[in-house]
């Protein structure tokens, strides 16, 4: 039995073979980059509601676009 180990996740690897785990990262944080935005209050949001200025979740679900 061999016993290689990804030294980040702990991943059974079999010889020769490369854990994606880093990379899967990585894009995972980029995609979360694209998504968020902050605000100017500093708040993390989506960048859908940005484009669209809802405020909360609230105003989306029920039509309710409170706008200044």
């Amino acid at each position: 039995m061999y016993n290689y180990r990804c030294d980040n996740c702990g991943a059974y690897l079999d010889p020769g073979e490369w854990c994606t785990c880093h990379s899967t990262h990585e894009k995972n944080l980029r995609m979360v980059d694209e998504l968020l935005t902050e605000d100017q209050d500093g708040q993390m949001t989506l960048s859908e509601t940005m484009k669209r200025q809802y405020r909360n979740y609230m105003e989306v679900e029920h039509g309710n676009i409170i706008r200044d």
